[in-house]
């Protein structure tokens, strides 16, 4: 089976690079880019989530053949797109995943409450610096600053100016992976994730900041693993 992997505001397809060597083996990791980055540098960024969505439809059909299994893993703005996806995908005549793995982010309904993408540069990093992941010396490094600032800020942009529809809920199966000491995602909020999924919905507790998931890689895949393997008794929240 294929997990088709999208990554967080600003990352590559390389993040998830290691996460195959923890599966059992069963389970094929395709990391997809957006535009504008990773192996896709050359083109435009995307500047709504509806364009982004758009592009990734696009790869996941190109990816997925006619009947085939696959299940989708996205974290943060990865997050909001899957989530995006599903109704995107649930117009077509295109089978759906058999799961979706989402962390990292409040339900869609939710505002964002301090939006970051206006701010001038220094302030703009220290915010970034605070939800952890991202190497101190990023921030030391001026080509490296001036090449994934416009990047970073392009992302926020999208996931600030997104605007929750009511819609019908996607029929899928859904596991939410979060961390309490992520300042991203608002605890009391998790469980309402379940509002906007009409399957069956489990979620996960980890230690850690945002970037959690790189904390716990091994025990991550495990549940993915097992999940999809479909003899595993998830435990409830």
């Amino acid at each position: 089976m294929k997990l088709i992997c999208f990554p967080y505001a600003g990352a590559t397809s390389s993040v998830f690079l290691k996460w195959g060597k923890y599966s059992d083996g069963n389970l094929e990791i395709i990391p997809l880019d957006p535009p504008g980055r990773g192996r896709r540098m050359a083109e435009p960024l995307c500047t709504t989530i509806h364009e982004a969505v758009e592009d990734l439809q696009q790869q996941v059909l190109e990816t997925i053949g006619k009947g085939e299994e696959y299940a989708i893993y996205g974290h943060s703005l990865g997050c909001l797109l899957a989530y995006e996806l599903l109704h995107q995908l649930g117009e077509k005549d295109v089978d759906m995943p058999v799961h979706v793995f989402l962390s990292g982010k409040n339900p869609p309904d939710t505002p964002v409450k301090e939006p970051l993408s206006d701010l001038d540069d220094r302030k703009f990093m220290k915010e970034i610096e605070k939800l952890g992941g991202t190497d101190a010396r990023f921030f030391e490094n001026p080509t490296l600053v001036k090449v994934y600032l416009p990047i970073l800020r392009k992302d926020f942009k999208m996931l600030e100016s997104y605007v929750y529809q009511e819609r019908q809920k996607p029929p899928v199966d859904a596991s939410f992976f979060f961390s309490s000491g992520d300042r991203a995602v608002c605890t009391k909020h998790v469980k309402r994730w379940s509002d906007f999924i009409s399957g069956n919905f489990n979620v996960y507790h980890f230690k850690g900041d945002h970037f959690f998931i790189f904390d716990h890689q091994e025990k991550i895949m495990n549940i993915i693993d097992d999940t999809l393997s479909k003899d595993y008794c998830m435990p409830a929240y």
